[in-house]
């Protein structure tokens, strides 16, 4: 009787033997474990798109609209007259356009601000009495040199002459528009067939 009784008490102590053993302990701390490197990468991740990209577009784009707002535009509002053999500088004293507050109608003078490619152009409409030949030349001059110019000859008591094309100015240069006559006396005309213009296209 006693000896099956001893038997009995060793099944329980197998039993209490695989309780012992902390299968599901050890499982959650490696999966604990892996969860908390995939959230630090994923914290990684969003960090890098975090770049001010629009920030320096919208800078790019001021830059842009700070070059190109230099234009002007003039047109003469008095008759001029020019003698035979003389170089003057024309008049245009009727302000229409000036964005960038560089143009001088008191003395007819275009002072850009900025340094950079401008385009120019200047034209004069002229009267005579006789029907001879002669020559007028009109020039675009920077700092009292010509950049730009034209000559023609002419046999008509009416015609206009004009000169324009691209230069690259400095801040602060003095444009102004000359004309000289050969073989006549011509009277310039005021509107808008005289006028001079430019802009900064670069």
């Amino acid at each position: 009787m006693t000896l099956k009784r001893i038997g009995t008490k060793k099944r329980v102590c197998k039993r209490i033997t695989r309780k012992s053993v902390s299968k599901t302990t050890f499982c959650k701390r490696i999966v604990s474990k892996k969860r908390a490197s995939k959230t630090a990468t994923r914290k990684k991740r969003v960090c890098k798109p975090i770049i001010c990209k629009p920030i320096v577009r919208k800078k790019r784009d001021g830059k842009a609209r700070i070059r190109r707002s230099s234009a002007f535009r003039a047109v003469s509002g008095v008759d001029q007259m020019l003698l035979d053999d003389m170089t003057a500088k024309i008049q245009y004293q009727v302000e229409e356009l000036d964005l960038g507050n560089e143009y001088n109608s008191a003395n007819s003078t275009f002072r850009p601000k900025h340094d950079g490619v401008y385009s120019l152009f200047a034209s004069v409409f002229f009267q005579t009495v006789t029907e001879t030949q002669y020559t007028l030349e009109l020039e675009i001059r920077v700092n009292g040199v010509p950049r730009i110019s034209d000559q023609e000859d002419y046999v008509t008591t009416s015609g206009i002459i004009d000169a324009g094309g691209i230069v690259e100015l400095q801040a602060r240069d003095r444009v102004e528009v000359f004309a000289t006559v050969l073989e006549k006396n011509v009277e310039i005309q005021s509107g808008f067939s005289t006028r001079f213009e430019g802009a900064r296209i670069s």
